[in-house]
């Protein structure tokens, strides 16, 4: 497994360092612990390192930034390499959120570990920028650490059925999880509020039947689908519970975290491309925006960008 590690000088970097520890990593696990020096790019692709590598200053001033990156990298790296793990350092220079989808996809990354903004951060932007915009467009699983963590003891893993928890469900039966973690397996069911709309018969009693079915058709649906992701991380040794929760899954999933208080929430990737992520937005990303707890977004690698991405990737900051 290939795993990035993006940190920065700020406390959020050190809580993905300890999440990432934290986690019960394969062997042969390969983690690249990566830095960027903030470089705006003007129209032209003209750069402030660029006039500065013409001057002696300037060359003293970008030698005085690398170094101080360099020593960033050393506690982390050094602290993985403590725990068995191969690692290595990497300084870029750019725009953050964007040199660290570029490193993503040139190592070949499975996971990409970046820190979140928590609880007791400002509400106004509860991710922060770069790991929003990482979280969206990284092609790669994406997990946004938010508190510190020394050992994953409780997962909370929402599933639908789609491919993409599925994504989630395998990435973490991969992983492996650390072997005493107790696993909370949830599903969200929805399916009354359009069919309000979409069986209207204007027969009250038929109306109230047709409901009737669908949510019982629903309900064994749900529990089926509990059953066989719970078998499958049973077969692993894991301790598994489920819950069948009703009501919007976004919101269901963050009530229910409270309750369970996880060290770590996974869902899947769905609804995380193009136009589509801003307008209808999705379950994971609402998770990953407004959980207080760590999330992991789990995605199927080699998904290449749209245009409407990268068109959003390079106006962000």
């Amino acid at each position: 497994m290939k795993i990035l590690l993006a940190v920065d000088d700020s406390p959020y970097s050190e809580r993905a360092a300890q999440t990432l520890r934290a986690l019960q990593l394969p062997s042969q696990t390969e983690v690249t612990v990566m830095t960027v020096v903030p470089e705006h790019t003007f129209l032209g692709e003209i750069s402030l390192h660029m006039f500065r590598a013409t001057t002696g200053a300037g060359k003293r001033a970008d030698k005085a930034q690398e170094r101080k990156a360099a020593e960033l990298l050393k506690k982390p790296v050094e602290a993985l390499r403590a725990s068995g793990v191969e690692a290595e350092s990497l300084v870029c220079r750019g725009r953050p959120a964007e040199e660290v989808i570029k490193q993503a996809r040139e190592i070949g990354a499975h996971l990409v570990v970046i820190g979140a903004k928590g609880e007791g951060d400002p509400p106004r932007f509860p991710l922060g920028s770069v790991a929003y915009q990482v979280m969206t467009h990284a092609e790669a699983s994406v997990l946004l650490a938010r508190e510190k963590t020394t050992s994953i003891r409780r997962v909370l893993v929402a599933t639908d059925g789609s491919k993409y928890s599925d994504e989630v469900v395998r990435f973490l039966l991969d992983l492996p999880l650390p072997a005493k973690s107790e696993v909370f397996l949830v599903t969200a069911m929805q399916s009354w509020n359009p069919a309000l709309v979409k069986a209207f018969t204007r027969d009250w009693e038929i109306d109230q039947q047709i409901l009737r079915d669908l949510q019982e058709a629903e309900r064994e649906r749900a529990q089926s689908l509990l059953d066989e992701t719970k078998k499958r991380f049973r077969e692993k040794g894991y301790q598994v519970s489920s819950m069948v929760l009703r009501g919007e899954p976004a919101e269901e999933i963050l009530t229910a975290s409270e309750t369970l208080n996880p060290d770590l929430i996974a869902v899947g990737a769905r609804g995380l491309t193009g136009i589509k992520a801003l307008l209808v937005g999705s379950v994971a990303q609402r998770v990953a925006r407004f959980s207080r707890y760590s999330v992991l977004i789990g995605r199927a690698q080699g998904r290449e960008l749209s245009p409407q991405e990268s068109v959003e990737l390079g106006s962000g900051e």
